[in-house]
């Protein structure tokens, strides 16, 4: 089950990255005097390579104290119930380098091949 959990945590986070980039390439397009195909394939890559370098910081970092959802949850409170996506301590999670990468991987995928 756990395998599962963090597949669907990867592939979030990996749309999110995606959206964002596509969302920041419109609103340069937009902005700016390029257009949006130069834009976007210009930004997937720029942001695809941060994440990159992004993923070789490393374990125990700033960056991976940041990822950790449920010191953000403790911080904030939780809203009592059931929570699917909850990581329990005795299960395994993906590292925040291997987000990362994964992350920068389809960005910089989504700038060459669609941009």
């Amino acid at each position: 089950m756990w395998i599962l959990r963090e597949l669907a945590r990867l592939v979030l986070r990996v749309a999110i990255a995606a959206a964002v980039t596509t969302a920041l390439a419109a609103f340069l397009a937009l902005v700016g005097a390029t257009p949006f195909m130069t834009a976007g394939r210009i930004l997937c890559i720029v942001f695809g390579c941060m994440l990159l370098a992004m993923a070789g910081v490393g374990a125990n970092s700033n960056v991976d104290r940041y990822m950790d959802q449920n010191v953000v949850k403790v911080a904030w409170g939780t809203i009592p119930g059931f929570d699917a996506l909850k990581r329990h301590p005795e299960d395994p999670t993906l590292a925040p380098g291997a987000i990362f990468f994964c992350s920068g991987l389809v960005v910089i995928a989504l700038g060459i091949l669609v941009f």
